[in-house]
């Protein structure tokens, strides 16, 4: 397997996560069954993603790209569909996740 192939399970990981955490706000705190259990499978196999990149990626890295791509995704995500407002110290801290893991890969 090479890093490449790690990348590519991040990106499922990253996006079945993000998948994950709109399941959730849609159930409603567990209102809503199906969208809580369908949150719970998704981080499952997020999960198992991760651990198959973790064969050729530091997990400093993989673990880094996956929260702050998730992140990033996640708020894509909410500001698109559900209308979320982003104030620029939120931006702030975006442009300080993407400058940490360059500073980590630099490494």
């Amino acid at each position: 397997m090479t890093q490449i192939t790690g990348f590519i399970y991040i990106i499922i990981a990253v996006t079945l996560d993000i998948l994950a955490n709109m399941c959730l706000k849609k159930s409603n705190g567990f209102a809503v069954k199906k969208y809580g259990y369908g949150a719970l499978a998704l981080v499952g196999a997020a999960f198992m993603f991760m651990a198959q990149a973790l064969k050729t990626l530091d997990l400093s890295i993989a673990y880094a790209l996956w929260g702050t791509i998730g992140i990033l995704g996640t708020t894509f995500i909410d500001k698109l569909f559900f209308g979320l407002k982003i104030k620029p110290l939120g931006l702030f801290g975006i442009a300080t996740m993407i400058g940490g893991i360059v500073l980590l890969k630099m490494i």
